[in-house]
């Protein structure tokens, strides 16, 4: 088993890789800590497919599939239930899936009696490698995307990369999206690394290799997290390609493109003006577009730069009037731009959409 220490003082945790970990985690959850209770929170259809009981849990509690579940709606119907079932300070909250139950989770543990324990198992290559590390928890309104929520760090994140064999390879390709905005942000050597073995990350035909990228992935964001908890500088440089991202996703009311489809348009556009500002190389632009267009097919219909704009003033890294944006010097090294005109955002947006 390979164990990642996040240092955050009185917050630090572990994160635990190991392929088939998910039927022994009761195991290392009991041996650490003795809780009253255990919930697991999930989605139905996380539920059918691994079917948790082993964890014996009092109550397994589901919330609605995809972004529908992130909402303020589902928070307080499941602490009412929680409340009925006698939930209290020394009980445990597990979130078992992907990036919409880790975020759901993480807010309910943050603000149930003003926080308890929780720990994080994801089962989608986003949650593993991005969603259930850092902290931070949201919910959505309807017009914005994780504009509501806390930074609450786990007890610990249990991965088993064998859990990805379930899932389709639309949803492989969403996290990928993230991996590989680590190696544009961080990591030169991981994104030459992901581009030389993208088709077999995608395919899942090496769970070895697919074991030793995650691990790279949560390194790096673990890194960036001791730096910067609470989202205050460095962190910022992990929102690259999620500002436009996001008001993608929020224009089609998260639900005709994922999470990872967005951010690959979003990586692009930033990328774009990168490029456009004197920033970034024409070859590593035009990089970066190849090989994102080898992996994106997903086709933005019936939209407008205007419509994607109106979106991004509800960004969270908004400071003041300004835009905080997340741009690249080159391959493997981003930085915080504030700089960034209206003129150009739109620029990029009309590229992404040619």
């Amino acid at each position: 088993m390979y164990k990642i220490d996040v240092s955050l003082d009185d917050n630090s945790y572990g994160i635990f890789i190991k392929k088939g970990i998910f039927q022994s985690i009761a195991e290392y959850i009991f041996r650490v800590d003795k809780y009253s209770k255990i919930f697991i929170i999930s989605q139905k259809s996380i539920i059918d497919i691994y079917n948790p009981h082993f964890l014996l849990a009092e109550d397994i509690l589901c919330i609605e599939e995809n972004e529908a579940g992130k909402t303020l709606n589902e928070a307080h119907r499941i602490i009412k239930v929680l409340i009925e079932k006698g939930c209290n300070r020394s009980s445990l909250i597990i979130g078992l899936g992907g990036g919409v139950v880790t975020d759901f989770t993480g807010f309910i543990s943050s603000i149930f009696m003003r926080g308890i324990d929780h720990i994080l198992i994801p089962t989608s290559l986003l949650a593993m490698v991005d969603a259930s590390i850092g902290g931070k928890t949201a919910l959505n309104t309807s017009d914005s995307k994780n504009t509501i929520g806390t930074i609450k760090q786990p007890k610990a994140v249990y991965i088993d990369p064998l859990l990805l064999k379930t899932l389709p390879v639309k949803e492989v390709i969403n996290g990928f999206a993230e991996m590989l905005k680590y190696g544009l942000i961080n990591d030169k050597s991981l994104f030459d690394l992901l581009i030389e073995n993208r088709q077999n990350i995608i395919d899942l035909s090496n769970m070895g290799l697919i074991e030793s990228v995650i691990i790279k992935c949560c390194q790096n964001k673990s890194r960036i997290i001791e730096k910067d908890q609470f989202d205050l500088n460095e962190r910022l440089k992990l929102n690259f390609g999620h500002t436009i991202g996001h008001a993608i996703e929020a224009h089609y009311n998260y639900q005709s493109i994922s999470h990872g489809e967005a951010v690959y348009y979003g990586m692009i556009a930033a990328s774009y003006i990168s490029n456009k500002k004197g920033y970034l190389s024409d070859e590593d632009f035009n990089h970066i577009c190849s090989q994102i267009h080898l992996i994106q097919k997903h086709k933005l219909n019936n939209v407008g730069d205007e419509d994607i704009f109106n979106y991004i003033k509800y960004d969270k890294k908004n400071k003041g009037n300004k835009l905080q944006f997340i741009l690249l010097n080159n391959i493997g090294s981003a930085f915080i731009d504030d700089s960034v005109t209206n003129t150009e955002i739109k620029e990029s947006i009309r590229y992404i959409l040619q």
